[in-house]
């Protein structure tokens, strides 16, 4: 029988996890926006900024109802500058809002490599009017790698 040893359980051991401390400590960024108009096509909203070195693991996006009737229905991407939707992709948003938790497969184990980055909700499609209330949520979990 074979025994084999993942990159983190072969010398060196790298990367490890901290900040500063070693071990795979989770850290969550989370961003609220709360509507005072309706969003249209192409606006962007800045929600949170991940670390520098920051593993993605998962996350969610919950959504109010963003559809007021019109066609097309409102839909929505969570991305950064490189890749607008590389986290959640599609987010129709329906007469009664709803969580996603399923990640666009950019997003799964992404590492984030440059500094600090600025994850924002795109709209991607929108009918001419929405709703001007409720309150976006968007979630990322993941760690810090560091070097041992």
């Amino acid at each position: 029988m074979a025994a084999y040893k993942s990159l983190q359980m072969t010398a060196p051991r790298y990367p490890v996890s901290g900040p500063g401390i070693g071990g795979r400590s989770l850290k969550v960024e989370r961003g609220e926006f709360a509507l005072t108009a309706a969003l249209a096509l192409n606006d962007t909203i800045d929600m949170f900024k991940i670390h520098p070195r920051f593993r993605v693991c998962g996350g969610f996006v919950k959504v109010p109802d963003l559809d007021t009737g019109g066609s097309p229905a409102i839909v929505l991407a969570l991305g950064d500058a490189g890749d607008d939707d590389r986290y959640f992709s599609g987010l129709t948003t329906g007469q009664a809002g709803g969580v996603a938790t399923t990640m666009a497969t950019t997003g799964v184990d992404y590492l984030n490599g440059g500094g600090f980055t600025t994850v924002q909700m795109k709209v991607t499609t929108a009918p001419a009017t929405g709703a001007t209330t409720g309150t976006i949520v968007a979630e990322l979990w993941g760690y810090i790698e560091e070097p041992a």
